[in-house]
């Protein structure tokens, strides 16, 4: 799949030892996989096989986010400032739509709607809507509305607060903002390691104790981590030592 290929283009630039910018990570993502993952989509996005885009988009928001695989979707799409495929595949459907019924120059303009004898021919004429607001909007609106996403970050169409620190740094920081990271307890239940999940500071090691160790040179909360302020990112910081 072409998605898959450009995702492997992504993880060399996410992987160089020189270093990725956040920006540049989310920019080369949206670029070369989301466009290329929604050619055409107007056509093919009523396919039952469209889902396998999705899961293709999915790894790019885990190489973009530097997020583990068990991170669930809806948080990689909010730490990655990007609107969820599904969402993203209607709203251009309906862009399309749009254009067929007030742009003179569609080949379809004017077309009328036949009956179709088959169930599974959905066309886009069928199923989409005019789009009365910009696509910004739209998205950003039924990603509010479907959605309803916990309190990790607020819903934008950008990157969340932290963008503009170093990519490992940045990585350990979503990691904690997801509470999924490569602590003992994950990697023991993950069968990565024996039954020993205890940290250095002898406590269970699990997502929320990274926040409070008393080894880290601070702690703090998931409201720290929203805010991603000075003691989030010393906690991310001396996290991103260790590797978590």
């Amino acid at each position: 799949m072409k998605v898959q290929a450009r995702n492997n283009l992504l993880r060399k630039l996410a992987g160089s030892q020189w270093g990725a910018r956040t920006h540049t990570m989310r920019t080369t993502g949206i670029a070369l996989c989301f466009s290329t993952g929604e050619y055409a989509c107007p056509v093919w996005s009523q396919s039952k096989h469209a889902k396998n885009v999705s899961v293709a988009l999915n790894d790019t928001c885990r190489i973009i986010t530097g997020c583990l695989r068990p991170t669930p979707t809806n948080k990689l799409y909010l730490l990655a400032g990007i609107a969820p495929p599904e969402i993203r595949r209607r709203v251009t459907t309906d862009i399309e739509k749009t254009k067929q019924i007030k742009d003179e120059r569609h080949p379809m303009f004017g077309h009328e709607i036949a009956n179709t004898r088959l169930k599974s021919r959905k066309s886009f004429m069928q199923t989409a809507k005019e789009l009365h607001e910009s696509p910004q909007k739209a998205r950003l609106q039924r990603w509010q509305d479907e959605l309803q996403p916990e309190e990790l970050t607020q819903i934008k169409q950008q990157l969340p607060m932290g963008g503009h620190l170093p990519w490992p740094l940045w990585k350990t920081l979503y990691r904690l903002k997801a509470g999924v990271a490569r602590t003992k307890a994950n990697m023991v239940k993950w069968k990565f390691n024996g039954e020993d999940d205890s940290c250095d500071c002898g406590e269970r090691q699990t997502d929320e104790h990274l926040l409070s160790c008393t080894m880290s040179t601070a702690q703090c909360t998931r409201e720290d981590l929203i805010l991603t302020n000075t003691n989030a990112i010393e906690v991310a910081a001396y996290w991103s030592q260790h590797n978590i």
